[in-house]
């Protein structure tokens, strides 16, 4: 209670006696007191899914009512992005965000489809971008599609040209957990015996040009990584393995930073494609 009215910049009993006020007005419980603090119960989380966006919204429309200048802000502005997003994103996203909000500070952050929907109605994170469609009252834009291919060392299978099915069937390295990169896993066998598993696709093209392993990626990564390992691809079927790269954000700008800022970064992102 005294960390809520710090934050709030009011009293700890003036916080008290409005949540009194507003469990009469309920008639539930909202908190249940857990060892030292509090804690919402079933129904204070049903009442902030449907109410707990508007304290953000109404900061937002009375802050667009003054101007706001990317030129002059020093807001921190935060997005989520798979190891591959980074590398396809940010070289474009940090030199012009340099430019147009010298004083911004960009906080990339590693992202969790587990976790994203619930830290951007939070206002934790102002962006996440993934080819998986995150759950909640989100919008979200097309950044780009983006085709998956078949990447391994060059030489591997040594003119010829295998087939998808015969690709499916080898030994591979997975990029798995909370990564949003479900497409191409979804759509195949599982891994035969000698697969590798990361928690990442950094690693993926040093792994495969120095083995007889393969991965499946977006096609997108693939410029980055030909000029610095040995390697070649195999496109996979188009449209059943074409996969719709998305930026999510809250349902309702949290405030006029945050609204120019996710605006910004999809349309430079679209840019891209």
């Amino acid at each position: 209670m005294t960390a809520a009215a710090e934050r709030l910049h009011l009293s700890q009993p003036t916080v008290t006696q409005a949540l009194n006020r507003l469990r009469r007005e309920t008639g539930e419980e909202l908190f249940i007191r857990v060892g030292r603090g509090i804690e919402p119960t079933r129904s204070a989380t049903e009442l902030y899914a449907k109410v707990g966006h508007i304290p953000g919204a109404v900061d937002a429309a009375v802050r667009a009512v003054s101007h706001f200048d990317p030129a002059t802000t020093v807001e921190t502005f935060r997005m989520a992005l798979t190891d591959l997003g980074q590398t396809i994103f940010l070289p474009t996203l940090v030199p012009a965000l340099t430019r147009e909000a010298p004083h911004a500070t960009l906080e990339v952050l590693n992202l969790d489809v587990d976790s994203a929907s619930e830290d951007l109605a939070a206002g934790r994170i102002d962006l996440a971008v993934a080819s998986t469609v995150l759950p909640g009252k989100l919008r979200s834009s097309v950044v780009r599609p983006d085709l998956y291919c078949c990447v391994a060392r060059k030489g591997r299978f040594g003119s010829g040209s295998p087939t998808f099915e015969q690709l499916s069937q080898l030994p591979r390295v997975v990029a798995r957990n909370t990564l949003g990169h479900t497409l191409v896993e979804s759509l195949l066998p599982e891994p035969v015996e000698g697969s590798v598993y990361l928690p990442a696709f950094s690693a993926i093209p040093a792994i495969v040009s120095a083995s007889d392993l393969i991965a499946f990626v977006p096609h997108a990564i693939i410029g980055a990584w030909s000029s610095l390992w040995d390697i070649e691809t195999w496109p996979l079927p188009q449209g059943t393995f074409t996969a719709l790269i998305r930026a999510h954000t809250a349902s309702h700008p949290t405030s006029a930073a945050n609204a120019w800022f996710t605006q910004w970064a999809t349309t430079r992102m679209q840019r891209t494609a």
